[in-house]
């Protein structure tokens, strides 16, 4: 069984929307309608079974290492316009705060050069999505597309989960990319509680120098909380460095019995 597994640098990346455009453009035998993490398995023996979850991020590495079936698709985004999106669950706090980017863009830039780690920024895949989608037709050989992405709308049947994460089914396009600029006071506000974000802009792309912080300049922080909480435990530290290795562990034997292992895994991992 091939396996893709669908993360990012932060939540709202475009999983979702990665998700969707990949189950409807290419023949997938079986899919989950909502975030699953790695530690899933597939009821019967699909041969492609393709999920996403973004926090997984932090613990694909080791499994990437052992399992030669494993496919991850990490989606890349501006972490400012991040950090100003909202999401229908909870329209009136945004979603999450900077630190999720702090961590987990870390960990995808050590996996960066896996050949099965495929690093896509949002903003090409929104910008020209059949561009991307021959880059992934190339990094996953195995697929078979069926519908080019640009036309994903005309052909995409959604969950209800997935219909709140992307207000709806709607041609692939560039129309949230830049919105930070509409959101200066969150922006000030992440950088006074999490630190400064431009060496990160500037090595990921997104920008040359530290002159965009001029457009902050008297800009009053905007420190509300987010819905997910700024800071992690101890605790959940803890068990997410223990879960990637039990998964990777566990991955070694199923290839040597020839089938999978059940383990019961915390249910409230980061």
């Amino acid at each position: 069984m091939k396996r893709i597994h669908i993360v990012g640098v932060s939540p709202r990346t475009g999983t979702t929307l990665m998700a969707e455009a990949i189950k409807t453009c290419y023949h997938i035998d079986y899919y989950t309608t909502h975030e699953d993490r790695l530690f899933t398995r597939a009821p019967g023996h699909p041969d492609i079974f393709l999920t996403k979850n973004p926090k997984d991020v932090m613990i694909a590495g080791p499994s990437l290492r052992v399992d030669p079936d494993l496919y991850v698709i990490c989606m890349l985004r501006d972490p400012r316009d991040i950090i100003c999106s909202r999401h229908k669950k909870d329209p009136d706090r945004y979603w999450a705060s900077l630190r999720y980017w702090k961590m987990y863009s870390k960990e995808a830039r050590r996996l960066q050069n896996h050949p099965r780690f495929i690093l896509i920024r949002y903003e090409s895949f929104v910008s020209d999505p059949d561009k991307v989608q021959d880059i992934l037709s190339a990094r996953i050989p195995f697929l078979e597309k069926n519908v080019p992405f640009s036309k994903y709308h005309e052909a995409a049947t959604v969950s209800d989960s997935s219909q709140k994460a992307l207000s709806g089914v709607r041609p692939i396009k560039p129309t949230s990319v830049g919105r930070w600029r509409d959101h200066k006071e969150r922006i000030a506000g992440q950088l006074k509680l999490h630190g400064s974000l431009t060496d990160d802009l500037i090595s990921f792309g997104y920008e040359e120098d530290n002159h965009w912080l001029n457009e902050l300049d008297g800009v009053k922080p905007d420190l509300s909380p987010s819905h997910f909480p700024e800071y992690m435990t101890f605790s959940k530290r803890v068990s997410l460095k223990f879960g990637k290795y039990l998964e990777a562990v566990r991955r070694m034997v199923e290839q040597m019995m020839g089938r999978r292992i059940r383990i019961t895994h915390p249910k409230k991992w980061l």
